[in-house]
């Protein structure tokens, strides 16, 4: 069992490595060229689990330095963005089941794979790229996202 306060020091170490900047309760941001990436940390309402909300707010449809997470033009929870990566997520993110080799491992994940992936989307032709193949499907797109993404 882990801590909370365990639990986000190591989140926001780990953030902090690649470059996000903290602002607000529980979010996380990084500024890019053509999209603002949030890292935002939901806890459940029925136990001590966490879980990861990434928001994409897209530059093109309108300026905003630190948005909510779920008024990004784009949303995921980041196991739908690495299905593969599911169960180390929700172990991790599971103060209950969590202990320090999961946060370790949560943490080498973030730094080696979510951060190089998130930095990537900070690129819009990147983002139409991945738009196009279908990897960013598994979440929330809100139309004129839809539609901006898809314009070739």
């Amino acid at each position: 069992m882990i801590d909370k306060n365990t639990f986000k020091k190591t989140i926001a170490t780990s953030l902090k490595t690649v470059g996000f900047v903290k602002k607000g309760g529980q979010s996380w941001y990084l500024q890019g060229k053509d999209s603002v990436i949030v890292f935002n940390l939901q806890k459940s309402n029925w136990d001590e689990t966490y879980y990861i909300n990434i928001g994409i707010w897209l530059k093109a449809l309108g300026e905003s330095l630190f948005p909510l997470h779920n008024h990004c033009h784009l949303t995921y929870r980041v196991e739908s963005l690495f299905p593969k990566q599911r169960e180390l997520i929700i172990n991790s993110c599971s103060l209950e089941k969590s202990n320090i080799k999961h946060l370790n491992n949560l943490s080498m994940f973030i730094e080696s794979q979510l951060a190089p992936f998130l930095q990537e989307c900070t690129n819009e032709k990147r983002l139409k790229e991945l738009f196009s193949q279908g990897d960013l499907e598994n979440g929330l797109v809100n139309l004129v996202a839809r539609q901006h993404l898809s314009d070739q």
